[in-house]
């Protein structure tokens, strides 16, 4: 019998500073009513809370279900999750962050049987709701960096950017195991943190992704005060500039490995324009030297020179 072959599904969980939520997330996972076999593949990035001591009882409560790895030393969100899909078995990925939860009990079932039947799609997700530090929904938020369309093609993700849906409902074809680990290495180097756009461009190639109107997660937002990504990201005074290069070292790629030529998305235009603004406001000469990075790896050095010109302007207005 082929034991690689038997795993329907593999959940890749990772966590980080997340003593207040991950046995949430485990417990929404374990609690899920469905015949699948599945493994939950944990990744910790060398938490310095209880993180680690509660991921070990779950592992010894669970040995058969979970298979944990706990890191020594930080090496970023993306290649914490890189080494978990190369470990991964299932013919799926589920994804979740241990400081989000699913609200659906059946959402493994419902997605497996909806890719089970519709061999034409890569992958499926749905909606999610957005929750605070203490679990409390907002229904008036949605993710803005999620697109409101039942179905996502690669043209249509590269013009907008914009995710089917967020990455906690995302369940997706094993695309890992029958490529060469270079072929996805830019999983790694597009960004340290933030990989669910990356995914998003190594998978549509495959196929389109399907995305029902069913909530079936639950997505923790933390502005500040935390160590999820965006309180990270908030910290960070350089994150107009982060968030800038990241979509351009997706299209150098996409350029060579799938001859994509768009430019992914309108939002680079607004990361470029905050980010003019700042300098601005502190013209210190780390700022200086990432605007003329940001102009010279954009793929359109004509277009961010004159936007610079163009926002001084309207400052000065």
């Amino acid at each position: 019998m082929d034991t690689e072959r038997e795993i329907d599904v593999s959940i890749v969980v990772l966590t980080y500073f997340h003593e207040n939520y991950v046995a949430q997330a485990l417990d929404s996972i374990l609690a899920q009513e469905t015949g699948l076999r599945y493994e939950i593949l944990v990744g910790d990035d060398a938490s310095q809370d209880r993180t680690p001591e509660i991921l070990r009882e779950y592992e010894a409560r669970y040995p058969e279900r979970i298979k944990l790895t706990l890191r020594s030393e930080n090496v970023g969100g993306t290649r914490n999750g890189t080494d978990l899909y190369s470990r991964a078995r299932g013919k799926y990925i589920a994804n979740l962050e241990g400081d989000d939860y699913w609200v659906d009990p059946r959402k493994l079932q419902k997605q497996w049987e909806f890719l089970e039947a519709h061999p034409e799609y890569v992958g499926c997700c749905g909606k999610c709701v957005i929750v605070d530090e203490n679990g409390i929904p907002d229904y008036t938020q949605t993710p803005q960096f999620v697109q409101c369309s039942q179905v996502m093609t690669l043209e249509e993700f590269a013009s907008g950017w914009q995710l089917p849906g967020q990455a906690g409902t995302f369940m997706y074809r094993n695309i890992y195991r029958d490529m060469d680990p270079a072929d996805y290495a830019i999983r790694d180097t597009a960004h340290r943190n933030v990989g669910d756009k990356t995914i998003m461009l190594l998978l549509l190639p495959h196929g389109p992704f399907y995305c029902s109107n069913e909530i079936l997660s639950a997505y923790r937002f933390v502005k500040s005060g935390g160590h999820n990504h965006f309180s990270r990201h908030y910290a960070n005074p350089y994150r107009h500039y982060d968030m800038f290069m990241y979509p351009c070292r997706l299209e150098s790629w996409a350029r060579k490995a799938l001859g994509l030529k768009a430019h992914l998305g309108k939002q680079k235009d607004n990361r470029f324009r905050h980010f003019i603004e700042e300098t601005v406001k502190d013209p210190s000469p780390v700022r200086m030297k990432y605007i003329l990075n940001m102009i010279v790896h954009s793929h359109q050095p004509v277009k961010y020179m004159g936007l610079v010109v163009k926002t001084l302007i309207e400052l000065e207005d």
